[in-house]
């Protein structure tokens, strides 16, 4: 089943491409770039922006909605990298190449594009906050161009790719999620044609996390009784208090 989707995907994505290089004329690619969020669209209860900045050829994207799981439920399936080629859209290799210390990690993350498109790659550190008094975990991640493997043949190395996984908890069962990407997939494409697929990315993204969330459901006990403090378990000071954000790339 999971082959077939992949193929499903595939034919549509070209197709997609096809049918938008064939609309160039009418395609709406160029935005005003004013630096302010602007509702987009909804869809399936996530809501999503754009962003635009003046000198930036690419909008960022956020996406906003709550999924029926506790804050730390979320963060022990967002932990649990080696899992993410379960629900992270198109993603075909995610693994950790450095551990920092129990949330903070260097990882390798490898998209498998539509034929023709070229499979893009990109290493990034993520770095993890928490602020007990709101009931907030913030998980900032960034490209970096300086560490780990080199280039793959016939793979795009991503130029750039920030953002951050907001949770907030709503309840015991409830946790309100925002996903913000500012990514540059590299290579040849149109920006407009890059602007149009990002756009997706918060959707996609979320509704990814709600269904592995549905599918992973009890299976991190242990993670959430370590550290949600209403379990009797606690979050490290380091993490507890405002810590360094995720390093920025010229």
């Amino acid at each position: 089943m999971r082959e077939q989707g992949k193929f499903s995907f595939k034919f549509k994505a070209v197709w997609l491409v096809v049918a938008a290089l064939t609309l160039l004329a009418t395609a709406s690619g160029a935005v005003e770039a004013d630096g302010k969020w602007h509702h987009e669209f909804t869809e399936d209860g996530i809501a999503v922006s754009m962003m635009t900045e003046e000198g930036r050829s690419l909008p960022a994207f956020r996406g906003t909605a709550t999924v029926d799981a506790g804050l730390f439920e979320v963060l022990a399936m967002l932990d649990d990298a080696k899992r993410a080629t379960e629900w992270m859209a198109n993603c075909m290799e995610n693994r950790v190449l450095k551990q920092i210390n129990e949330f903070d990690r260097l990882i390798y993350n490898r998209t498998d594009a539509p034929w023709p498109v070229s499979d893009r790659d990109v290493v990034i550190s993520a770095v993890v906050t928490a602020d007990p008094d709101k009931r907030e975990v913030m998980i900032k991640f960034t490209s970096v161009t300086n560490q780990g493997p080199g280039p793959v043949d016939g793979v795009v190395r991503m130029p750039r790719l920030r953002g951050y996984y907001k949770l907030q908890a709503l309840d015991e069962k409830h946790t309100k999620v925002t996903y913000q990407i500012d990514a540059d997939s590299g290579g040849s494409l149109p920006d407009w044609l890059i602007t149009r697929a990002t756009r997706r990315l918060p959707v996609d993204t979320i509704a990814g996390m709600r269904t592995q969330l549905k599918k992973t459901a009890g299976n991190y006990e242990a993670f959430v009784r370590r550290y949600d403090p209403s379990k009797g378990g606690k979050i490290p000071e380091q993490f507890a208090k405002a810590g360094p954000a995720a390093p920025q790339q010229p």
